[in-house]
């Protein structure tokens, strides 16, 4: 098997970074077969969700594979391939339907970064975050500082990127980083019922709203409104808005087909 499981499941893709002697560590094949996958979901008109998680039960992903990324040896080597899992990321980030990070373990360094590319974050109680690059000289790389600081603050995004320190599921749950927190053990099932709930409306209307949130956050007031109002008009005249509507007056559920 290799470092990236792929699975369908219906309308949901479930990748599943399969390392767990290495702590599901980010190597060369892990961003080769993400980068892949990633760019294959993006043309995939039947997607409704993606669900990202680790194998085992202690590391969701502990970052970058330290003893590959030493292999860089320049400043230019180490741009290169930080660009590279940034680019990635950026991908991931960008695909049209929610993706939900399954936190089964801990998400350490770049890790962490993985997870909040995610849109979304289930974690178990046992799980932790901690952007820990500062503690081996660096800073972080795939693009985390940005999103932490739209997620979280400036004050907060300086303490736990100068500090380091682990972040409790609880506390993510708490400071907006997490979405839940579940059991031990039991993170894929709630993904897995947050992609089922997902599913279960219009797809073309999960897709509008995930576009509007992504560009609105950098927008004007005003802007942001013509934006939500321009993405609001096709779907009036949606089949499956219609279909919503004669759902609703013949008291059944509705069919949607993402037309």
């Amino acid at each position: 098997m290799g470092d990236l499981l792929c699975e369908r499941e219906g309308g949901a893709a479930l990748l599943r970074l399969n390392r767990p002697a290495a702590r599901n560590a980010v190597n060369d094949e892990i961003m080769s077969a993400l980068a892949e996958e990633v760019d294959r979901l993006a043309g995939d008109p039947d997607l409704r969700a993606v669900l990202l998680t680790g194998a085992g039960g202690e590391a969701f992903c502990a970052g970058g594979d330290l003893k590959w990324l030493e292999t860089f040896e320049t400043a230019e080597a180490g741009e290169a391939v930080t660009r590279r899992m940034r680019d990635i990321l950026a991908r991931l980030a960008a695909l049209p339907v929610p993706v939900i990070a399954v936190l089964n373990g801990y998400a350490l360094g770049g890790g962490a970064e993985v997870a909040l590319a995610c849109d979304l974050r289930v974690m178990e109680e046992h799980a932790f975050l901690s952007l820990r690059q500062a503690r081996i000289g660096l800073m972080t790389g795939w693009g985390s500082g940005a999103r932490l600081l739209r997620l979280v603050g400036h004050g907060r995004a300086l303490e736990l990127l100068a500090t380091s320190r682990e972040v409790s599921a609880r506390e993510a749950l708490a400071m907006g980083l997490a979405n839940t927190v579940v059991p031990r053990g039991g993170g894929l099932e709630e993904g897995r019922r947050l992609a089922a709930e997902i599913a279960r409306n219009a797809p073309l209307a999960i897709r509008a709203i995930k576009r509007f949130l992504a560009a609105a956050a950098d927008l004007p007031l005003a802007e942001a409104l013509e934006l939500e109002t321009a993405l609001f008009r096709p779907l009036w005249t949606s089949g499956d808005h219609h279909e919503a509507i004669r759902a609703f007056i013949e008291k059944r559920g509705p069919v949607f087909k993402g037309s």
